[in-house]
């Protein structure tokens, strides 16, 4: 068989998997401390950034941007989602495979930046923004840097190095955020945002090549990828589906209500994807790539699952309700005063925060199971489900369309997980027992809460005359204590704190 490198032996190391599984709780335990370190500084300095460029721009600037965005994303991630998931999952791949996979996403993405500048008017006339052209045609440029990481990204994910990939996405995170901080304090009002959306895949695509040592070969003859794009197209199919779901809501609004609710609700909306980004979804590689290596082993898997689900929603129930109560006074005291819509969407979006986070782990168990198919199917009724609840919403405006947002994810959660985990004879009750206690101390201690600061006058009066950043504060660490205490009464003992403990104490280690 023709090869494409003279020498593919030299990437033999970045290839195999075997080596992996006898130190996969400890690869998966330091890769989870360094994407969860990573994500979480790179999200204090985007938000840092986001704080600063919403002093110095207008809600008028971030909503042009989105909606461009809402299209731009959807095309930029074509292979990211998809020959990423393909890489990662299957076992056996030589170094002529993913050369001739490279190409191929490449040249993929070469016509799709075409396509999407050429498209770029027929966004503006969706829209009914001229000005939407240039940003289009502009923004095209963030789809082929995005397609010239993706195998590295890959390879990085496949041998479990989640310290490079984490160390990739930092200084992409400050490369960006430091350039669109620059252009705004000149002057150049949308167009920072735009920088912004270049500069995050560019310096992703520069850092990556730097700290991979793979070079792509020659497209080998005779050798086949067409299980590799099979799987790789079925996962982005599911993708597909998943995004139009997550951006038919901001789709909505812009095209009925305008730029400026559109940039609150996209403002409220990035709030509310934090605690989702912080977890499930940076936490994807490392929790596809461990469950992918168990997939044979069944109990080891169901272990490996249970303690993750358990972890998350210790986390993210509470965050969800704490979003809710708060949002409103975290938005003004990060973004100012003219940022007060964007707080009541925030503060709608919030019960759902907590759901979405455990909701996105259904996509875990299909790609390590290797079955996207099933994950597209499942991506179509999640869609139509999201259509209908947001044209019902927006009956009721940009609030109505974040409360609709809500409740889908109340409709949808258990039914995801349940037909996710059906190829492993996962079934509702796995799930409700390790959820409900979580889920009844977050929202139980959300009620004593809501009734202390809203409804029993004395205390009410008291904190409705506290400051936005006293009323963070001191709502933050009521509710802190009372969860807590719940979780201890609920569980009888300690047992969520010393499995949280533990799982922390082996990531520091690492």
């Amino acid at each position: 068989m023709a090869t494409g490198n003279p020498r593919p032996e030299k990437y033999r190391h970045i290839l195999n998997t075997d080596h992996l599984m006898s130190g996969l709780k400890t690869r998966a335990l330091r890769g989870a401390g360094f994407t969860v370190t990573s994500q979480a500084l790179g999200f204090g300095l985007q938000t840092i950034g986001t704080i600063i460029l919403a002093r110095l721009l207008s809600p008028n600037d971030f909503g042009l941007v989105a909606m461009v965005t809402a299209f731009s994303l959807l095309v930029q991630n074509f292979g990211f989602n998809g020959f990423t998931e393909a890489v990662i999952q299957r076992e056996g791949l030589s170094h002529d495979h993913i050369s001739k996979l490279f190409w191929v996403n490449l040249l993929i993405m070469t016509g799709l930046t075409v396509a999407f500048a050429a498209a770029s008017p027929l966004i503006a006339m969706f829209y009914g923004e001229p000005q939407l052209t240039r940003i289009g045609i502009v923004m095209s440029v963030s789809i082929l840097c995005g397609g010239l990481s993706t195998i590295h990204l890959a390879l990085l994910q496949r041998s479990m190095k989640f310290h490079l990939t984490s160390v990739i996405f930092l200084l992409a995170a400050i490369l960006s955020t430091a350039v669109a901080i620059v252009a705004a304090a000149r002057g150049l009002g949308y167009w920072s945002l735009v920088l912004r959306r270049i500069g995050q895949p560019l310096g992703m695509a520069v850092f990556a090549w730097l700290l991979l040592k793979w070079l792509p070969g020659r497209p080998a003859k005779g050798t086949s990828i067409a299980s590799l794009l099979k799987f790789g197209i079925r996962t982005y199919a599911y993708f597909l589906m998943d995004y139009f779901r997550k951006n038919s809501d901001r789709v909505i609004v812009g095209r009925f209500f305008g730029t400026v609710p559109l940039g609150h609700y996209d403002r409220a909306y990035q709030f509310s994807a934090i605690l989702p980004n912080q977890l499930t979804a940076s936490l994807a590689g490392v929790g596809v790539a461990a469950l992918s290596r168990l997939k044979d082993d069944p109990k080891r898997y169901l272990g490996y699952y249970a303690k993750a689900l358990s972890i998350l929603a210790f986390v993210a129930f509470p965050g969800s309700v704490l979003f809710t109560l708060i949002g409103k006074d975290l938005i003004l005291l990060l973004l100012g005063n003219q940022w007060a819509r964007a707080g009541d969407i925030f503060a709608a979006l919030g019960p759902a925060v907590g759901l979405v986070v455990i909701y996105d782990s259904n996509v875990w168990l299909h790609i390590s199971l290797g079955r996207p198919d099933r994950l597209f199917k499942w991506s179509i009724a999640a869609f139509f489900a999201a259509l209908a609840c947001f044209f019902v919403g927006k009956s009721f405006g940009p609030m109505g369309v974040a409360v609709a947002y809500s409740v889908l994810f109340y409709v949808m959660l258990l039914p995801a997980l349940r037909y996710a985990g059906q190829p492993m004879g996962i079934k509702t009750a796995f799930h409700l027992g390790i959820l409900w206690k979580y889920w009844a101390a977050a929202f139980l201690a959300g009620g004593v809460l809501l009734v202390a600061a809203r409804i029993l006058r004395p205390t009410a009066a008291l904190y409705a005359h506290l400051g936005h950043l006293a009323r963070v504060g001191l709502g933050s660490v009521i509710y802190a204590g009372l969860y807590f205490a719940l979780v201890l009464i609920l569980f009888r003992g300690p047992e969520p704190f010393r499995l949280l403990r533990s799982i922390t104490r082996e990531i520091v280690s690492r």
